[in-house]
């Protein structure tokens, strides 16, 4: 049976700082932590036979207090595969323009986590040339 609708999130990527989740004294059942990942995609431009990389961050919320003590160890450079659902946050804020004040809202988008894994490291990848 097909569900109307999906709101599923599959990221893989390297941490980008260490994970931010409250004290083990203060987590409470409303507490969560943050996790900052990285993944990296890019383009080949055959024009000029370059590889354009790109890296795109995702901020991943962990809600609860399972989550909070599942990261907290967590560190820069782990290699991490993330399921979530996507939101949309909408924060309304105020700005000067030429002394005027305007209300604008930032759109922010995050991911909730559902499943964390660590994963193993990747070997690095090395062109040793034809000669093997």
């Amino acid at each position: 049976m097909t569900t109307l609708f999906a709101n599923t999130v599959t990221l893989r990527g390297f941490l980008g700082k260490d994970a931010e989740a409250p004290p083990s004294g203060n987590i409470r059942n409303d507490s969560f932590a943050v996790l900052l990942l990285a993944t990296v995609s890019g383009i080949w431009d055959l024009g000029a036979n370059e590889w354009h990389p790109r890296t795109d961050w995702h901020r991943i919320i962990c809600p609860g207090p399972f989550f909070c003590g599942l990261v907290r160890g967590m560190r820069r450079g782990e290699y991490l595969e993330i399921e979530g659902e996507l939101r949309n946050q909408s924060d309304p804020r105020t700005v000067v323009v030429a002394g005027e004040f305007h209300s604008v809202s930032k759109n922010t988008d995050t991911v909730h986590a559902v499943r964390i894994q660590r994963l193993d490291r990747p070997d690095a990848l090395v062109d040793f040339g034809e000669d093997g």
